[in-house]
């Protein structure tokens, strides 16, 4: 989810058949706002998903009622608390959150995969406005104004994007960029 930017609905209703390993793509059908949409995944991503295949495989037997990519030995797929729960498992499992004051949500996954992919365009220099289509696009929004959002809010990419503007317009401020 996080590597992918889905949303939780999205991940409990992966079907095998919207996976292709080959490409490292995930189909997402109808999702928010009735929209489908072609996920790439990275190497990594694609490499995780082929070993979870693999575990799966070993573990959940075929047949055409075991539809879903995630689910329990018995075949079913995740209910939307369900996934939530699982997640809030792993990660109180992995000992990373023991100390902090909630174990994030689901959904904390997603704006993590915003911000990154942002902080990542003004750290290599790119023209972040014409990316922001992309990633509206890759994540399913409506529009680039539900993208925006993960503007806000964000030190790191606030503190990038001010470099940026002292460096292009710091000296038409009278005084100089503070």
């Amino acid at each position: 989810m996080y590597t992918a930017g889905l949303r939780r609905g999205e991940a409990a209703r992966l079907q095998m058949e919207d996976v292709d390993v080959e490409n490292g793509v995930l189909r997402i059908q109808e999702s928010k706002f009735h929209k489908s949409r072609w996920v790439p995944l990275s190497p990594t991503a694609t490499r995780e998903l082929r070993r979870y295949l693999r575990l799966r495989a070993a573990v959940v037997p075929r047949s055409a009622h075991n539809t879903m990519l995630l689910c329990s030995r018995v075949g079913h797929g995740y209910s939307l608390e369900g996934l939530s729960h699982a997640v809030r498992i792993v990660m109180h499992n992995s000992g990373i959150w023991a100390t902090g004051p909630r174990v994030p949500r689901v959904h904390d996954f997603r704006h993590a995969f915003a911000v990154a992919a942002l902080k990542r365009w003004y750290e290599e220099g790119c023209d972040v406005q014409s990316e922001l289509p992309k990633l509206s696009m890759y994540m399913g929004h409506v529009s680039i104004a539900s993208t925006t959002y993960y503007l806000r809010f964000m030190p790191a990419v606030v503190a990038l994007a001010s470099d940026r503007f002292a460096a292009a317009c710091g000296d038409l401020i009278e005084g100089g960029a503070v």
